[in-house]
């Protein structure tokens, strides 16, 4: 095929993958992305190294970005939103901006790497959005970005007693969201371990359904974490705020079957993925089937492809090596020959089981 060209809707680490591979093989590249910047919810995440790596991933992100942004072959409309597509062997599209700029172009094959969204925990009991020092596992993120340390958003003080909150949002029967968001765990305890290292006096409590495992060191990451924080068996089901913006915590003790309650300077609530804002429509209009939970049932049909998050809950490497795999699906659709180039094959990873059975009732 002369002069290839693909469309990649979202330009999180799934698309910008995608799109560097293609790119590296002649393909021409537009790129729309809806937020103002490239790179997605992974380019939020900071590093979490303490004497060596902890293979987080937030490193890949940059280099992806970089490398993206440097291409020749790769156009990249930010803070855009894909007005309209149509088409089966050829598509046609439009792409509104900021400005509200309509840019039309046809492709040869489309990849849907639109990500994800977190649950929204203003919904819940907990408080989010109304206490000061409830905050999300990426409100956390930013701020150790941004401060390097964990701070009460009440009065910038240094908490002593802190907790995450896990699985908010996902392995829920009553929400219907019955998958593992699979990277709450790791972030959490890489996140705290963080924390510990750079505020040794911060006393840190996990409140869990269990632990997924991550990574090749999982084992000894685990029973490390184990004699540096408390782990509880269950998840808080009421929060209220003290006089001086501290969280009380309710809970069922699992070992004793007793209500108990505890006070922490600052809760992080660890909220899980849910599929994209407009996915569904994006869906319908290419004849494009869901899955029951939301997310896109297959990785190509007809000359579209899907990558990374959009299609379940992946951790970062996952995404990467599922967009690298898409790539070659659309490299073979399109007739091109050849396989990734040899720097994207080292780090490829098989992809595991997203659903699990509810955690809750």
């Amino acid at each position: 095929m002369a002069n290839p060209k693909v469309l990649v809707i979202g330009g999180g680490i799934g698309g910008m993958t995608a799109a560097l591979v293609l790119a590296r093989f002649g393909v021409e590249i537009a790129i729309v992305e809806r937020n103002r910047r490239l790179g997605g919810h992974a380019a939020e995440l900071g590093c979490k190294a303490l004497n060596a790596c902890v293979k987080c991933g937030a490193c890949l992100v940059a280099e992806t970005l970089e490398a993206a942004a440097a291409h020749p072959r790769i156009s990249a409309h930010t803070d855009s939103r894909l007005e309209a597509i149509t088409g089966s062997d050829r598509f046609t599209y439009s792409i509104r901006n900021a400005s509200g700029r309509a840019i039309r172009g046809e492709a040869d094959a489309v990849v849907i790497a639109a990500g994800f969204r977190t649950f929204d925990p203003s919904t819940t009991s907990y408080g989010y959005g109304r206490f000061p020092n409830m905050i999300t596992n990426l409100d956390l993120e930013r701020m150790l970005r941004a401060n390097a340390k964990a701070m009460r958003p009440s009065d910038g003080g240094a908490p002593k007693r802190m907790a995450f909150i896990q699985c908010v949002g996902s392995r829920d029967a009553k929400l219907g969201h019955l998958w593992c968001s699979q990277f709450c765990c790791g972030a959490a305890l890489r996140a705290a371990r963080l924390i510990r290292h750079r505020q040794p006096q911060t006393d840190i409590t996990i409140f869990f359904i269990d632990i997924q495992t991550f990574g090749r060191d999982f084992e000894s990451f685990y029973r490390q974490s184990q004699h540096e924080f408390r782990f509880i068996r269950a998840i808080p089901g009421d929060a209220y705020q003290m006089e001086d913006s501290g969280i009380r915590l309710a809970y069922m003790d699992d070992a004793s079957r007793q209500s108990r309650e505890e006070v922490f300077d600052l809760v992080v609530l660890s909220t899980g993925m849910v599929p994209p804002e407009g996915l569904a429509q994006t869906a319908d209009d290419l004849g494009l089937a869901l899955a029951s939970s939301g997310y896109v049932a297959a990785q190509a049909h007809r000359g579209l492809f899907a990558a990374g998050a959009v299609r379940g809950p992946m951790r970062i490497a996952e995404t990467i090596a599922d967009a690298r795999d898409t790539a070659c699906q659309v490299l073979a659709f399109l007739g091109i020959k050849g396989g990734i180039p040899e720097p994207l094959v080292a780090e490829r990873r098989p992809l595991v089981s997203r659903l699990v059975a509810p955690g809750r009732g």
